[in-house]
């Protein structure tokens, strides 16, 4: 039972009865609420399996492009350590080749420092192998060493020629001195010992001139300053030369000249005395037999061979006259 309502109160109606009970409502509310509750399950299957199939597919598409991106990524990196390697590839080869043309263009004895010339040697060969390796098919990893130890080739490379380079200066700067030394020794020998005169004046005049500045060239002075000074040396020694050839021309010109001037002197003296020295040697006279008579005596025809030397015949009254003596006349002769 109900207690009755308070008085005054006005009472509140009652909603009609019907057949439906408090809980049907409540059953029919919750009902309304659950989207596609009160249908046929059976036919709403096939749209949840597309739904989910979708979701699916949602979420395989999702980590593709993650995977995708990752791969672009990982490729990229690749691709750029690659690159790094072939430019660090590409500087040492410009580098070796620069040391390579050295290397052929010189040799270890030009070089002040021999060592200098074989460290670079070996270097140019480590290159080479540095060179031939394939960076385009390289891990990261391995393009990376490559990257690394190409620079540092490069480096040391560069190093190496310049320390060359400074070994081939100090050499040829050595070698310089030596040789304006040595043409200066020889340029003072020569100008010590020539004559001066007309011939040899000027030149020794200039070879002097040389000589005091190439005596003293100083430590600022460069190889090409250094050739240039013995050059002009060697040039002046020549020309001093060629003078003193000059003057030993004329040297024997001249004796030549005096030589067939004391001939001609010699000959002209001695046409002279032949002409005013008498001759001495008398001319030559014919002997003459002239038969002279002897008055013989009878003691005497019985007398043979020659007498006295008067040269008579015995018997025949006739005798050889003497020699004469010199002025067509015979000698004195007893007989006559």
């Amino acid at each position: 039972m109900t207690a009755p309502p308070p008085s005054g109160a006005h009472a509140i109606p009652l909603p009609a009865s019907d057949d439906t009970s408090p809980s049907d409502d409540l059953d029919d509310m919750h009902q309304d609420a659950i989207p596609g509750f009160g249908t046929d399950m059976d036919a709403d299957e096939p749209a949840r399996s597309v739904h989910a199939g979708r979701i699916v597919l949602t979420v395989l598409a999702v980590v593709a492009a993650v995977a995708l991106v990752g791969v672009i990524a990982a490729g990229a990196v690749t691709a750029s350590a690659r690159h790094g390697a072939e430019q660090a590839q590409a500087v040492l080869r410009e580098t070796n080749t620069i040391a390579t043309r050295f290397a052929k263009a010189h040799k270890a004895s030009d070089l002040a420092d021999a060592k200098a010339w074989s460290r670079l040697d070996r270097r140019i060969s480590d290159n080479a192998r540095i060179l031939d390796e394939p960076a385009a098919r390289l891990s990261i990893r391995d393009a990376g060493s490559l990257k690394d130890r190409a620079g540092k080739a490069n480096k040391d490379t560069n190093t190496l020629v310049s320390a060359a380079r400074r070994a081939l200066a100090i050499k040829q700067e050595a070698d310089a001195r030596e040789s304006l030394a040595k043409a200066v020794g020889e340029a003072t020998k020569l100008r010590d010992g020539a004559k001066r005169d007309d011939d040899t004046g000027t030149a020794i005049d200039d070879l002097t001139t040389i000589l005091e500045r190439a005596a003293e060239p100083g430590k600022d002075v460069t190889v090409k300053e250094l050739e240039d000074l013995a050059s002009r040396v060697e040039q002046a020694r020549k020309t001093l030369e060629q003078a003193i050839a000059t003057q030993a021309e004329h040297a024997k010109a001249k004796r030549a000249a005096e030589e067939k001037a004391a001939r001609e002197r010699q000959e002209r003296e001695r046409q002279s005395e032949q002409q005013t020295v008498p001759d001495s040697t008398p001319p030559q006279q014919q002997q003459q037999w002239i038969p002279q008579y002897q008055s013989g005596q009878s003691g005497q025809s019985g007398q043979s061979g020659q007498s006295g030397g008067t040269g008579s015949q015995p018997g025949n009254g006739w005798s050889v006259p003497s020699p004469s003596d010199g002025n067509g006349l015979p000698g004195n002769d007893p007989g006559l």
